[in-house]
């Protein structure tokens, strides 16, 4: 059944781990959220960093490798008053990697369950593993977008043009429809003179692929993430309901909020 798909997906993706994607993408998906937007995000790396302090958003019966599986999906019914949704990363993506299917048909597979249950939804964000894999290329593959977090290190220029180039060969091949918004410095720190000059050395090898802002350094956003709420809604006093939000959080949050305005408003302007 060809369904018609209304919803943009936007992949997160770095085939090197800790640069920040599970962090990222969850504030990415509450910011879009919180920004009128019905949003599902989809935990694609089986260690389940980005969802699993997200559960009281979770899609009941319905886990990441469902998405590759040949049966019979529903639609996801958002209710009013929601517009977060999460679906849950579990292990058997590590057997939905090795499947006998061949790329194609994983591809297809993906296509069509994900078009039948996010068919009510405005945006997709998609947290995938870090590394070069089936699943992984196949969540590029059915995305309109995506984005490239890379920590500010020694590794970091070498590691931009493999992820680079990676991204090239499915516009090439796959998606020609990709649009690659960027890669988003992270977890940067001005303090240190050292990064201060790897920062350089990638914006001068670079230029073309960043995004029009940065995410620095800040403890905030691993607390938030212990909450399982954006970095810009933690507070202090152990998390209770009526105390301040923190002000490195709240300055983190603003910061952040602001690169992904950015990839929204580039979003919003694609297609239509």
């Amino acid at each position: 059944m060809n369904i018609p798909r209304k919803f943009k997906a936007k992949a997160w993706a770095n085939q090197k781990g800790g640069v920040g994607k599970s962090i990222l993408s969850y504030n990415d998906a509450f910011f879009l959220a919180e920004s009128g937007k019905r949003t599902l995000y989809i935990d694609g790396d089986e260690q389940g960093n980005g969802s699993k302090r997200l559960v009281e958003y979770a899609v009941s019966d319905l886990v990441t490798s469902d998405l590759f599986k040949a049966s019979s999906l529903s639609p996801i019914i958002p209710i009013d008053g929601q517009n977060l949704y999460v679906v849950m990363a579990d292990d058997a993506l590590i057997k939905a990697e090795r499947t006998d299917m061949d790329d194609g048909e994983m591809v297809e597979l993906l296509k069509m369950n994900l078009a039948t249950v996010a068919q009510h939804f405005d945006y997709v964000v998609i947290d995938t593993a870090g590394s070069n894999s089936r699943i992984a290329n196949s969540f590029l593959v059915a995305s309109d977008f995506v984005a490239i977090p890379f920590r500010v290190d020694p590794f970091s220029i070498d590691v931009a043009k493999k992820v680079l180039t990676r991204v090239a060969f499915v516009q090439q091949k796959w998606n020609p429809g990709l649009v690659n918004l960027g890669i988003v410095p992270n977890e940067f720190d001005s303090g240190q003179p050292a990064q201060v000059d790897w920062l350089k050395q990638l914006v001068s090898a670079y230029r073309p692929f960043l995004t029009a802002g940065l995410v620095n350094k800040s403890v905030s956003y691993k607390e938030a993430a212990l909450e399982g709420v954006p970095v810009w809604r933690l507070r202090g006093g152990d998390g209770e309901s009526n105390a301040p939000v923190k002000t490195a959080a709240r300055n983190a949050g603003k910061e952040v909020k602001a690169v992904f305005q950015i990839m929204l408003d580039r979003m919003e302007k694609a297609n239509g």
